[in-house]
């Protein structure tokens, strides 16, 4: 029988065509006429002797052209026809295709017990009742988190399959990992148009109806979202069913974030990090619990007064990394919820822990290019910015200053340095202005000092190349008093910027202590949508508010530019004690390549990491999270085509797990072994556990056969009978049929009259 149609709209507009031939066919009746004539009447009555056999010709011409219309409206209409396949297909073998989502969400504790246990207990049951029918159905199984695998494909029910299957379903477990449903369903819908199975399809999704999951945008370009791709299934498959595991949750609270709130951690110096706590329930929630433990080592624990519902709570912590070897390292952190609410009522507790791969240095490495490196003391470009960013030596100050002079700088051996000061050099080569630029599109922070030494011609050439380059104004005359006896201020144009956070509030007065006698005049490109814009950090009191400081950001680097020197020769910064030494090493901490959280992945992120052939061998070991044996991992040539390439990257993609990895990389001397630490951690996206109602997903599926069935009703015992044909195609052929009929019968009719 007809089951339904797609546009039923346009049956009744194809029902109400069909008046039109018989209007046409009253009015072709009365277009004449009637008037007595005596010749005609032996015409009359030869008619007379015709006209019921006309009369029947005509109504057949009528139906025939009334049929049409109504097959026209019919084929626009789309209907289906459902076949009953029992008595057609053989012996009614059903192909079941489990479509399971074993995201993280379906850990979720509920009232009955997680879904992902459910599903585990409806499979288990729904294959022995199948096997006890004795049952000739194959299955199919395809997973969320790996939608373009099938596993098993097309396994059909024996002895020792039912034996295999109901192990896998007793077994299933929620990944770590975030699910795909659309891609998952986009796989299901192409095995229709792919494979010319002779048996029925019956689709069943076990979810938890996480709104993210069938609201989130497609992953695969489709234009078709998560309940049209399932439309589509549910009009070619004998059956398809959604089964609702899930329930309304409470409470949920998990950590979101970790961040160190500096970009480098140094051995010996307090690292202060943040814990941010975010509660996704329905409640506010009172003393959370945090601990923060390195290496296994005894926690310290931070406690959050209150976290309100749907707010984030911050736990602080400071923590002094060290290590005798004086070299750089690598330890794993681990941050976790320690408090009663998270052991008992949080209902995803996978989340509750996070994990840090911190990279610590040795010290924070500055290299400075000193320009006029002068012996007399207090004299040289570096002489004041050295002891204010390392007072006292790295040990104390956790920066290791290297001063170089114009000779001695090698641009060729700048990834070492996560700062570099050019002090008032008096020129710079192309060579060198090349080995900088890379270096900072890969994150360094370069500083330029411009005083007295430079040459102008040369930096706006080499370095500003019409603003294209490092440098990001061009340099035109030097300002102010040669004499020194007028200055002007420092006037900041960003609020809240880091390098004069300190003058803030009652500090301002500090700054208005500053003096600039002398600056290089600037002009700045004020185009926005530049590639690498320029922006204003603070100007000077002078008549034409000539910009002061300005950076620009270049790849993941940034460029700094000061108009005057960080020494006592156009100002008297200086001389101002503390305020200059808390600037200057703001402005190193600004200005540091952010390695504090290098090695932080998500779940399933490869971990990708160069390696230095001529300091580390090929081969290195990999222990997996909770795992005691290592496995064996390869770097690779980044070049396969020269590999005499010093730079080769050492690849692992199986992060499937949260935790840390930890490689473990032998020098190729033979000297020791380089560990290095990497974190992933849960998509934070699956810590939201708000549902969608299957009322919402229904009124979208456009009238499509999908039934929702709760958890406790019977699954795979219900039956496949039908299978859904359109019968477009069909009614097309038989309406050029019946054109071409009625098309020769017009003509037959007029050819005898």
């Amino acid at each position: 029988m007809l089951e339904f149609l797609l546009n039923p709209g346009f049956l009744f507009a194809g029902a109400a065509a069909v008046a039109a031939p018989i209007i046409i066919h009253l009015l072709n009746r009365r277009r004449f006429k009637k008037i007595n004539w005596a010749a005609m009447d032996f015409l009359l009555e030869a008619q007379r002797l015709n006209r019921r056999r006309v009369k029947l010709e005509e109504i057949i011409l009528l139906l025939l052209r009334c049929l049409a219309m109504i097959l026209i409206g019919l084929m626009i209409a789309r209907p289906s026809l459902d076949i009953n396949v029992s008595g057609l297909l053989k012996a009614g073998q059903t192909e079941r295709v489990i479509v399971l989502d074993d995201s993280l969400s379906m850990a979720t504790i509920g009232q009955q017990g997680s879904p992902i246990n459910k599903a585990s207990e409806i499979l288990q049951k729904g294959i022995k009742s199948l096997s006890n029918n004795n049952s000739q159905d194959i299955f199919t199984v395809v997973r969320t988190t790996d939608p373009n695998k099938f596993a098993p494909n097309g396994l059909p029910l024996t002895e020792s399959s039912i034996t295999d299957l109901l192990d896998e379903f007793k077994n299933i477990k929620a990944t770590d990992l975030r699910g795909d449903l659309h891609s998952a369903l986009t796989t299901v819908a192409k095995s229709f148009d792919s494979e010319k199975a002779s048996f029925a399809k019956v689709v069943y999704l076990f979810t938890d109806l996480r709104r993210m999951d069938w609201e989130s945008s497609t992953k695969s370009g489709s234009d078709k979202g998560v309940v049209q791709t399932l439309q589509g299934i549910a009009e070619k498959a004998a059956g398809c069913y959604v089964v609702d595991l899930g329930s309304e949750v409470e409470n949920n609270l998990f950590i979101e974030e970790v961040k160190p709130l500096g970009k480098v951690l140094v051995s010996g110096v307090p690292a202060d990090f943040e814990v941010l706590v975010r509660n996704l329930g329905k409640s506010d929630i009172e003393d959370v619990t945090v601990s923060f433990s390195v290496r296994g080592s005894l926690p310290l624990k931070s406690k959050i007064p209150l976290i309100e519902a749907g707010a984030i709570g911050v736990a602080a912590f400071s923590y002094t990394f060290t290590d005798s070897s004086n070299e750089s390292f690598s330890v794993p952190v681990e941050i976790s919820l320690d408090n009663e609410f998270s052991k008992s009522e949080d209902a995803l507790r996978e989340d509750n822990v996070r994990y840090f791969p911190a990279r610590v240095a040795s010290g924070m490495r500055v290299l400075i290019v000193d320009g006029d490196p002068s012996g007399i003391f207090g004299r040289s470009e570096s002489f004041y910015l050295s002891n204010a960013l390392s007072p006292g030596g790295p040990a104390i100050s956790g920066v290791d200053v290297t001063v170089l002079d114009d000779a001695d700088f090698d641009s060729s051996n700048l990834s070492q340095y996560e700062v570099i000061f050019i002090a008032n050099l008096y020129r710079i080569t192309e060579e060198r202005a090349v080995g900088l630029n890379e270096w900072v599109k890969n994150g360094g922070g370069l500083v330029l000092l411009l005083g007295d030494q430079i040459d102008e011609d040369v930096y706006n050439d080499v370095l500003y190349k019409n603003g294209s380059g490092l440098l990001p104004f061009k340099l035109s005359t030097v300002g102010g008093d040669e004499k020194e006896e007028k200055w002007v201020n420092i006037k900041p144009e960003k609020q809240n910027h880091p390098l004069f956070r300190f003058f803030e509030g009652d500090n301002k007065r500090l700054l208005d202590q500053v003096k600039v006698f002398r600056w290089w005049n600037s002009e700045i490109d004020g185009n926005e949508n530049s590639p690498n814009p320029s922006n204003i950090v603070a100007s000077l009191t002078s008549d034409d508010n000539s910009p002061l400081v300005v950076e620009r950001q270049i790849g993941d680097g940034r460029v700094l530019a000061v108009t005057t020197p960080l020494d006592n020769d156009w100002n008297n910064f200086p001389e101002n004690g503390a305020s200059f030494l808390i600037t200057s090493q703001e402005l190193v901490r600004y200005m540091s390549r952010n390695i504090a959280s290098e090695g932080l992945l998500s779940v399933a992120e490869p971990i990708l990491y160069p390696v230095d052939v001529r300091e580390y061998r090929q081969q290195a070991n990999l222990l997996r999270p909770g795992e005691e044996v290592p496995e064996k991992v390869e770097a690779l040539p980044q070049n396969k085509d020269n590999l005499n390439d010093l730079e080769w990257t050492l690849g692992y993609e199986n992060t499937d797990q949260k935790g840390i990895y930890e490689i473990q990389f032998e020098r190729a001397d033979g000297s020791g072994v380089q560990s290095l630490a990497f974190a992933a951690n849960l998509d934070t996206e699956e810590s939201n556990l708000s549902r969608i109602t299957a009322s919402s997903i229904r009124s979208d599926l456009g009238g499509a056969s999908v039934e929702f069935l709760p958890f406790g009703s019977p699954v795979l015992e219900r039956e496949a009978n039908v299978v859904r044909s359109e019968m477009w195609k069909v009614i097309l052929i038989i309406l050029g049929v019946l054109l071409m009929v009625e098309l020769f019968y017009g003509w037959w009719i007029g050819a005898r009259r």
